[in-house]
C-alpha cells in the first residue's frame, strides 16, 4: 500500500521501507537532524498511512462512550479525546483520538496496523444502535505539523486556525474543498493535524513546504517520529499498548476513568483488584548502552520485566527506554538491563524524558 505523497517522498529524496504493508519514509536527511527540526523549528509528517472512520446518527455519542476507556460524552463540539479501547477480557485493542464534531456526528483517527481490526471492532458493538459507520482509508490523507514554529506556519496559509486551543479541531475551505485541522500530534510540540482529501493532499504538502521555507521545515520520517514519542513517554501499539499488554499496566493507564462504565471495565477491575498486574516505566540509561525493545530488565540479580520501547535520546544525548515490569517502582530507584552479556545500570524516572509542550496530559483531555 502507499498513500498518495510517495512519489513527493521519493523526489525529497526519503529511504522507502516497509511499515505493516505500507511504502512510508524512514528518513530524508537524517533521523536526528529531521527530530531537532521538529524540537526547534517544524517539521511535516505525511501519517496517510492511519485511518480515519466516521461514525453518525443518535447512538454515535453513547457507542463511543461504551468503547471508550475514557470520557466521550458531554464533551464540546470541535473537541479531541486520547482514549483506549478494551475487548471484553480488558485486552488493548488500540489507542486512538476520538474527534467530536456534534453529538451525533464523530470521527476516530486510528493506528495504521489496526485499521482493519478497529473498524471490525467497531462495527460489531454497533449493531442494534442507531449509527452510519464509514472509513475514509482510501479517500483522505492525514498530515501532521509539529514543531514550535508549526503554529505561525500554518496560520500563514490558514488565519482561522490562530488562537486554536490544544485537542481543539475546526473545517474550513481549501481549493473547493472542507479540510479539518485539528491540534493534535503525538511529539509533545505545538502542532496541528490536518485531514484533506487525497486529490488535494500533494498540492497542500507542497504548498506547507514553501511557506515553510523561513521557519527552517523539515520533511519527518517514521524514524523521528518514534524517536519523538518516545522522548515523551507515550505509547506506541505493540510496544506500550498490545494484545498482551492492558491500558492499566500501560503508560496510557491515566484514560481508565474507573467512574464509568466500558467495555472490559469489569475484567480490568478484577486484575486490579488482583494486584497481579504489570506497571510501565521510564528509565535513564547510566552508562553507554542503548536499551532496546525486548532486552531483559532485572533488579537485585532477579529479571523484573522488559524493555517495551528504548533509543539515544536525540535531545537528551543520553539513552531512554520505556519498561514493563512486574512490581511498582518509584522515581530514582535502580534497575538493570542486559545488554549482550552485560547488564547495565539505570535509574527509574518520571515521564515524560525532557521538558514539553503537551497536548496529551490528563487535564487537557
Amino acid at each position: 500500500m502507499k498513500t498518495a505523497l510517495l512519489e513527493e517522498h521519493r523526489s525529497l529524496g526519503g529511504k522507502i521501507v516497509d511499515f505493516y504493508g505500507w511504502e512510508m519514509p524512514l528518513q530524508y536527511k537524517g533521523v536526528i537532524q529531521e527530530h531537532q527540526a521538529v524540537r526547534t523549528n517544524v517539521g511535516i509528517f505525511d501519517v496517510s498511512h492511519m485511518g480515519r472512520i466516521t461514525i453518525e446518527g443518535l447512538g454515535a455519542e453513547a457507542l463511543l462512550e461504551y468503547l471508550s476507556t475514557n470520557n466521550i460524552s458531554g464533551k464540546e463540539d470541535g473537541t479531541a479525546t486520547y482514549t483506549v479501547w478494551c475487548s471484553e477480557s480488558g485486552r488493548a485493542i488500540d489507542d486512538l483520538i476520538v474527534y467530536r464534531e456534534s453529538a451525533t456526528k464523530f470521527f476516530i483517527v486510528v493506528n495504521a496496523s489496526n485499521r482493519d481490526k478497529d473498524l471490525i471492532h467497531l462495527l460489531h458493538y454497533s449493531n442494534a444502535r442507531d449509527v452510519i459507520i464509514n472509513e475514509h482509508y482510501r479517500e483522505d490523507g492525514i498530515l501532521a505539523l509539529q514543531g514550535p514554529k508549526a503554529l505561525p506556519l500554518i496560520a500563514r496559509l490558514f488565519p482561522e486556525t490562530a488562537g486554536l486551543q490544544p485537542m481543539r479541531f475546526l473545517s474550513l475551505p481549501y481549493a473547493d474543498r472542507q479540510i479539518i485541522i485539528s491540534r493534535t500530534g503525538y511529539t509533545g510540540e505545538n502542532g496541528v493535524e490536518l485531514y484533506v482529501p487525497n486529490e488535494l493532499i500533494v498540492k497542500l504538502w507542497k504548498a506547507i513546504l514553501e511557506e515553510g521555507k523561513p521557519f527552517g521545515i523539515e520533511a519527518v520520517g517514521l524514524g523521528a517520529r518514534d524517536t519523538l514519542r518516545l522522548e515523551m513517554g507515550y505509547a506506541l501499539y505493540g510496544h506500550e499498548l498490545s494484545d498482551d499488554i492492558m491500558p492499566i499496566e500501560s503508560v496510557s493507564a491515566w484514560t481508565v476513568k474507573w467512574d464509568k462504565d466500558f467495555l472490559g471495565k469489569q475484567a480490568l477491575q478484577a486484575i486490579r483488584q488482583s494486584r497481579q498486574y504489570k506497571h510501565e516505566y521510564g528509565i535513564i540509561m547510566e552508562g553507554k548502552g542503548i536499551a532496546r525493545e525486548g532486552y531483559p530488565v532485572f533488579q537485585n540479580e532477579e529479571q523484573i520485566g522488559v524493555v517495551t520501547s528504548g533509543t539515544l535520546s536525540p535531545t537528551l544525548h543520553r539513552a531512554i527506554a520505556i519498561v514493563l515490569v512486574d512490581k511498582k517502582l518509584k522515581e530514582s530507584d535502580s534497575v538493570e538491563v542486559k545488554i549482550r552479556q552485560n547488564l547495565c545500570k539505570a535509574k527509574i524516572t518520571d515521564l515524560p524524558f525532557i521538558p514539553k509542550y503537551s497536548q496529551h496530559h490528563e487535564e487537557g483531555i
